[in-house]
């Protein structure tokens, strides 16, 4: 009985936070199509540089202890004194990380003078990390408020999207759109903390505990911003290029990608504390099947949709973006590409060997492969290389060194047999190069010669995603695969269920 209603909570847990996603995936889509024919190329250049000096600085400031957070949390979960400690230990470090490390980043901003236009945005957008400390979503994690950050995620994207449209209108309005974005994040922050302190009540700590509880926080700050070294580490260095543009097209590919992925990757995510308590019950087997089962879920979605996005990264980039952009193209498909190499270290990394406590292991793949994108980064710079495409190339082939490094650690110490899961991959990608001779054919039927966005292009897109879609699941129905299956039976369930 127990198990069952553990099974129910983690579907309907799961279907959440696939809602929460999809409202972060939709609003973004829609502003960013918004906004990038509204603003100008080099004032939307100008944010995104900002952006990402913001970007670095914030996950510093929250100092690791998101991902620690729900680890502490759920170990005291059920002693309403030892939470209230938790907690408040975790929020005072956290106000010390925030206010000094948006201190440190404000004066070198300050006395930075290679910046030469619109300096303000660096200072609203880092406004951000000071209000890190507010950024307690692990709390209603751990307490699975899914709902909660559901409706709360609803409001903040409306309030947003209503702000945009309403101040954003010339392609000059960058600093209100900036203000704009530090302000719904900055509420976004307060929402989830006022929610929180109902159920939670700060105790006095000392400095000499806060100071010990420090030290684990340096190896889950190393852990969960180890990416940093990665696409992150990419932009920083695109910044420092003669062309503000090349920000933009790097930014806009990434989030053309990345939030579709993240969407796809947010269901499996909620799987985690269920893969960890077989691992504690030392049930092996259920452990095995589960993962096995998640990752060839992850699979039938994320490698279609990479592979599709590749084949068509031109068209889609002009789309979400406008022809202005159309340079950007050829990022987007190779940034496509890098999404499969991300989506097998999502399981090898997170799913196998964080969940059996080898994260410090784990951290030090990341910083190996991290260490390998600065070297490569670092040769194109000093050879005055600023295309986005280079720098996405430098990734893909740190983020290899990463998933070999762990496949090396996951068959050395025998964690699991990986052969189901490459089969699956590699199924996936077979089936899905299909992709490629169809959009040839639709573009030779449709006579596409440009890339200008008219009702013939989009109908040729429209026309090669659906036919793409259906010759997948067609040939993995006739195939009899097992994934296609259990999600086929898995709909038809649950559209029984609603008649």
């Amino acid at each position: 009985m127990q198990e069952r209603k553990y099974n129910e909570n983690i579907k309907v847990n799961a279907l959440t936070s696939l809602l929460v996603n999809v409202l972060n995936i939709v609003f973004p889509l829609i502003t960013n199509l918004y906004l990038t024919r509204i603003l100008s190329k080099s004032n939307y250049g100008y944010f995104n540089t900002a952006n990402t000096w913001a970007s670095f600085v914030i996950p510093l400031s929250a100092f690791g202890i998101y991902n620690y957070g729900i680890r502490a949390v759920s170990n005291v979960k059920d002693d309403k004194n030892k939470i209230n400690y938790v907690f408040s230990k975790l929020f005072y470090i956290s106000v010390f990380t925030s206010i000094l490390m948006t201190s440190i980043y404000f004066l070198i901003i300050f006395f930075d003078t290679s910046i030469e236009n619109l300096k303000v945005l660096y200072y609203i957008l880092g406004a951000q990390a000071l209000f890190q400390f507010l950024y307690i979503e692990w709390m209603n994690e751990t307490y699975e408020n899914y709902s909660f950050i559901l409706y709360k995620t609803l409001i903040i994207r409306i309030a947003m999207l209503v702000a945009i449209f309403t101040f954003v209108k010339t392609p000059d309005d960058i600093v209100p759109y900036a203000i704009i974005m530090s302000a719904t994040t900055i509420l976004n922050y307060l929402l989830s903390f006022l929610w929180i302190k109902r159920e939670v009540s700060f105790v006095k700590i000392g400095l000499v505990e806060l100071v010990k509880a420090s030290k684990p926080l340096l190896t889950m700050l190393l852990l969960a911003n180890a990416n940093m070294l990665y696409t992150l580490l990419d932009r920083m260095f695109i910044t420092k290029g003669p062309d503000e543009n090349y920000i933009s097209y790097y930014t806009i590919t990434s989030s053309i990608v990345m939030l579709i992925a993240s969407v796809l990757s947010g269901a499996i995510n909620v799987s985690i504390p269920r893969l960890g308590y077989y691992l504690g019950k030392k049930d092996y087997e259920s452990y095995k099947n589960l993962l096995n089962q998640g990752a060839a879920l992850f699979y039938f979605l994320i490698i279609p949709t990479s592979i599709g996005i590749m084949v068509l990264g031109n068209y889609a980039t002009v789309i979400y973006s406008s022809e202005k952009y159309l340079e950007a193209g050829i990022v987007t498909s190779i940034f496509a590409f890098r999404t499969i190499i991300w989506a097998i270290e999502l399981i090898l990394g997170k799913q196998i060997i964080f969940i059996n406590d080898n994260e410090n292991r784990l951290t030090a793949f990341y910083f190996i492969g991290g260490g390998s994108n600065i070297l490569l980064n670092s040769i194109l710079y000093f050879n005055n290389i600023f295309a986005p495409e280079y720098y996405i190339a430098t990734t893909i082939i740190a983020e290899t060194v990463v998933v070999l490094l762990e496949i090396y650690f996951i068959k050395k110490h025998h964690l699991l047999d990986l052969k189901e899961i490459f089969t699956t991959l590699t199924r996936y990608t077979i089936v899905s190069l299909g992709f490629i001779p169809i959009y040839f054919t639709f573009k030779f039927l449709f006579q596409i010669n440009s890339y200008t966005v008219n009702l013939n292009m989009i109908l040729m897109v429209l026309s090669t995603v659906a036919t793409c879609g259906i010759y997948y699941l067609l040939i993995l129905f006739i195939t009899k695969d097992k994934t296609f299956h259990y999600a086929l039976n898995l709909v038809l369930t649950n559209i029984k269920r609603a008649l």
